[in-house]
C-alpha cells in the first residue's frame, strides 16, 4: 500500500497541470479525429481501417489497464507519469515523418502504453494532490479531459492541419506533450505529498489482486458504466459531424460538441455533489442518450434541428464520465480500492476507445444514421443496467 503524507491542502497549481497533461494525452485520439480524411487521403485507406489508426490507441490499456495501476503503484506514479508523456512525444515525432502506414499503424498502437501511463498515473496524483473536501471536484475537472482535448484539437489542430497539414499537426502534439513532461518532472519530483513506500510482494500475489479487482463490484461497476461512454463519445464527435452537408456547421461542430461533452461533465459532478448519488446521475444521463438518439434518423434532413439534437446527445453523453469517476471516491472503502479503481476504469475505458470507432464505423458504412442510433439504444440499455447495479451497492460509512 502507498504511504505518503497526509494532505489538507490542494496544491491547485499541481493539480491543474496534471490536468492539462491529461489533456494532451487526449489528443493522442482527438489529433486522428481531426485529422481523419486527411490520414485517408494521405494513405489511401478505407474508412474502417483509418478507423483503426484512430482507435488502436486503446489497444495497451485494454490490456494492461490494471496491471499498470498495481505496476505503478509500486515504482512510482511520477515516474510513470513523466516516461508516458516523453514516449508520447517520441511517437507524435515519429508520426510527423509520415511514415508507411504499417510503421504509423505501430506508432499508434504503441502510443497506447503512453495514453495508458497517463490516465492511470495522473487522476492518483490528483487525488493525493487533493484535499479531502476538494476531491470530488478535483476528480470532476479530470473528468473534462478528454472533451477539453478534442474541443482544442478541433479548434486549434483544425487550423494547424489547414496551414501546416499532417506533419506539422503530428509535430506541435510532440513538442506539447513533452512540455508537459518537463514542467511535471520539476513541478511535483520533490513534493512530499507524492513520496511512498513501494509495494512488496511477488508474482502470485499480484494475479490475486487482479482478480480480487475483477471480483469486486465497487472498482468495477463504474468502470462499466464508463466503457459505453467511451465507446459511443469518440465516434460521435468523429462521424456524426459528416452527416451535416453546411460545412461552417460541420466546423463549428469538431469545436462545440466537446466543449458541450465537457458541460455535462461538470454538471454530473455538481449533480452528484449536491443533489443525488452519481449512479442516479448515470442512470439519467443514459436515458437522455438514449432519447435524443432516438430522434436522429427523424431530422436527419433538417441541419438545425439534427445539430441541437446531437448538442443534446452530447450533453448527456458528458455527464456520464462524471458520474462514473465520482463513484469511485463514492463506493471505494479504502484508498488502495480508489486506486485499483482508477485501474479498472482506464482499462475499461480503453476497451470502448479500441471497439467503438471501427464498430460504428462499419454500423453507418452499412446502414447510415439509422445504424448509428440503434447501436446507440443498445449500448445505453447496457449502461443503464450497470448503473442501476452500481445504485445498489451502499456507500461505506
Amino acid at each position: 500500500m502507498t504511504q505518503s503524507v497526509p494532505n489538507t491542502q490542494t496544491q491547485w497549481l499541481e493539480v491543474i497541470f496534471l490536468w492539462l497533461a491529461g489533456v494532451s494525452a487526449a489528443m493522442q485520439f482527438a489529433k486522428l479525429s481531426v485529422s481523419y480524411d486527411a490520414v485517408m487521403m494521405h494513405y489511401q485507406t478505407g474508412a474502417t481501417l483509418t478507423g483503426l489508426t484512430l482507435s488502436v490507441v486503446g489497444i495497451a490499456g485494454l490490456i494492461f489497464g490494471v496491471f499498470a495501476g498495481m505496476i505503478a503503484n509500486r515504482i512510482g506514479y511520477l515516474k510513470v507519469l513523466v516516461g508516458a508523456l516523453f514516449l508520447g512525444g517520441v511517437l507524435s515525432f515519429l508520426q510527423s515523418l509520415l511514415p508507411h502506414f504499417s510503421l504509423f499503424l505501430l506508432t499508434r498502437l504503441l502510443e497506447g502504453f503512453s495514453q495508458l501511463g497517463v490516465v492511470v498515473a495522473a487522476p492518483t496524483l490528483i487525488a493525493k494532490l487533493s484535499a479531502p473536501q476538494h476531491r470530488s471536484l478535483t476528480m470532476g475537472l479530470w473528468g473534462t479531459f478528454f472533451g477539453v482535448a478534442f474541443a482544442i484539437t478541433g479548434w486549434l489542430g483544425k487550423s494547424a492541419l489547414d496551414q501546416l497539414g499532417l506533419h506539422g499537426l503530428f509535430l506541435s502534439h510532440a513538442l506539447l506533450i513533452s512540455g508537459f513532461g518537463v514542467v511535471l518532472h520539476f513541478l511535483l519530483r520533490k513534493n512530499p505529498v507524492l513520496d511512498f513506500v513501494p509495494v512488496a510482494g511477488g508474482q502470485s500475489r499480484l494475479l490475486a489482486q487482479m482478480l480480487s479487482i475483477y471480483r469486486n463490484p465497487r472498482s468495477l461497476y463504474p468502470s462499466l458504466v464508463f466503457v459505453f461512454y467511451t465507446c459511443t463519445l469518440v465516434s460521435l464527435l468523429t462521424y456524426i459531424p459528416r452527416f451535416v452537408e453546411n460545412e461552417a456547421i460541420r466546423a463549428s461542430m469538431l469545436v462545440v460538441l466537446p466543449l458541450i461533452s465537457t458541460g455535462g461533465t461538470f454538471l454530473a459532478g455538481a449533480l452528484g455533489q449536491y443533489f443525488m448519488r452519481p449512479q442516479k446521475v448515470a442512470l439519467i444521463a443514459y436515458f437522455g442518450v438514449a432519447i435524443t438518439a432516438l430522434m436522429l434518423p427523424f431530422l436527419i434532413a433538417q441541419t438545425v434541428f439534427f445539430s441541437l439534437v446531437v448538442a443534446a446527445t452530447t450533453l448527456c453523453l458528458g455527464m456520464i464520465p462524471g458520474a462514473a469517476l465520482a463513484m469511485i471516491p463514492s463506493l471505494a472503502r479504502n484508498p488502495v480500492e480508489q486506486a485499483q479503481g482508477y485501474g479498472l476504469i482506464a482499462q475499461f475505458g480503453n476497451l470502448g476507445a479500441t471497439l467503438g470507432p471501427p464498430t460504428f464505423a462499419a454500423v453507418i458504412t452499412g446502414f447510415g444514421i439509422t445504424g448509428f442510433s440503434s447501436l446507440v439504444l443498445i449500448i445505453c440499455s447496457c449502461g443503464v443496467l450497470f448503473s442501476y447495479l452500481a445504485s445498489r451497492i451502499q456507500q461505506p460509512s
